[in-house]
């Protein structure tokens, strides 16, 4: 009856860090996405670049140079949310010791959830500063039409 007690414990403890590891992965979903669409635009435009496509190949370098910059705030990103989540994960073991071996681990465990919410917080300023870029060169790219 202890093992079991002492199992159903476990699994309740277990719950918090498996849903934050859940959120975040749709977050970092997102932000993948988003690497992958600069990196797209950037080689289109590299494309049009070499090719003179267009007429306006300064406006196109200037794009290019703000989605390399995004591209690697968004690299920021990712490696912020995917350090949260190592650290959502490394919760689990420690309450599986915890409650195994009945040692007091909680310091440790406060330590990992504190890191991964500050992973957390890393990762949505960067997404805030690649938003502001995005809107940054979404002005300069129409303001030629306004």
């Amino acid at each position: 009856m202890e093992i079991t007690k002492s199992l159903v414990e476990f699994f309740q403890s277990s719950i918090s860090p498996l849903v934050l590891i859940s959120g975040v992965g749709l977050i970092l979903l997102s932000l993948t996405n988003r690497l992958a669409r600069t990196i797209d635009r950037s080689r289109g435009l590299v494309s049009e670049i070499e090719n003179e496509i267009t007429n306006k190949i300064e406006n196109k370098k200037l794009q290019l140079k703000i989605l390399v910059k995004r591209s690697y705030i968004l690299k920021y990103s990712i490696s912020s949310i995917s350090f949260s989540i190592l650290c959502s994960s490394l919760i689990i073991p420690i309450l599986l010791a915890m409650n195994l071996f009945q040692v007091n681990l909680e310091s440790i465990g406060m330590i990992f959830f504190m890191l991964s919410i500050t992973g957390i917080i890393l990762s949505a300023i960067f997404l805030f500063i690649d938003v502001s870029l995005t809107l940054k060169a979404l002005e300069f790219e129409v303001k030629d039409h306004l």
